[in-house]
């Protein structure tokens, strides 16, 4: 698998762009940045309303690493991905989001902890962690101690994956000044007000004349594919009243 329209890689977790430290944001003169935040993927996937899926955990060029994760920094990865898709304008709705969390076999990690073995306290889980920000959460912390007494956790590929819009199945509001407005995807803007498009393993930025020409596309598509619809619907009845069958 390579990276296209409907699949991107990323090595590491950074959900947000609060997530990333400065140094990965500033490159400085002539160097691009050294990161971008895993929502750019996000909200351009959703933007192009075909669906995809976000690897975390796969590099550039496909080879699988894995994220080391425990059960508390599985929740983190859970908790940041909500807090991040809250913060998108509009707000993404859950029927469109589903999060696997893809265990990475390796004969390297036979001998490491099971996840059977990790001891997991349910009331430490219902401690906040702490989102949106480059240092490290408890549950890092936590990690981190665990790895200094020898108990490494296992390697996972987390899989995001954007369900495809379909306007009938979203619980979506028509138009109260327009309600035969056709519903057509929405733009999302990310938590950083950038709205991004997928374009082959690709994502650029929109500015809003980009977003103007987008929107007219769209409403273009929407009905010249009704149009079509009703043009074949014509041609049957047309051809139902001419060999005599009487129509309801």
């Amino acid at each position: 698998m390579e990276e296209d329209i409907g699949h991107e890689f990323k090595g590491h977790r950074s959900l947000s762009i609060y997530d990333l430290h400065n140094l990965c944001l500033n490159g400085g003169p002539g160097m691009e940045r050294t990161k971008n935040c895993v929502s750019i993927s996000l909200c351009a996937m959703l933007n192009s309303g075909q669906g995809g899926t976000v690897y975390l955990g796969v590099t550039d060029s496909g080879q699988v690493k894995g994220i080391s994760l425990t059960r508390y920094q599985k929740d983190h990865v859970l908790a940041s991905l909500n807090w991040t898709l809250e913060k998108f304008s509009p707000p993404v709705l859950d029927s469109r989001i589903c999060v696997d969390f893809v265990l990475v076999s390796s004969a390297k990690k036979q001998t490491f902890q099971d996840t059977k073995d990790e001891k997991v306290d349910s009331t430490r889980r219902q401690q906040l962690h702490h989102v949106a920000q480059p240092n490290y959460c408890w549950c890092d912390s936590d990690a981190i101690a665990q790895r200094s007494m020898g108990k490494l956790a296992m390697l996972y590929v987390v899989e995001i994956h954007i369900r495809p819009w379909d306007a009938h199945q979203q619980n979506v509001p028509r138009n109260p000044f327009n309600s035969r407005a056709p519903m057509i995807p929405p733009l999302h803007l990310n938590e950083a007000n950038g709205c991004y498009v997928r374009q082959s393993c690709r994502q650029p930025r929109l500015c809003l004349e980009d977003v103007r020409r987008l929107l007219v596309h769209q409403v273009q598509e929407h009905y010249t594919l009704k149009l079509s619809r009703l043009q074949a619907q014509l041609a049957a009845l047309q051809k139902m009243t001419e060999s005599g069958v009487p129509v309801v």
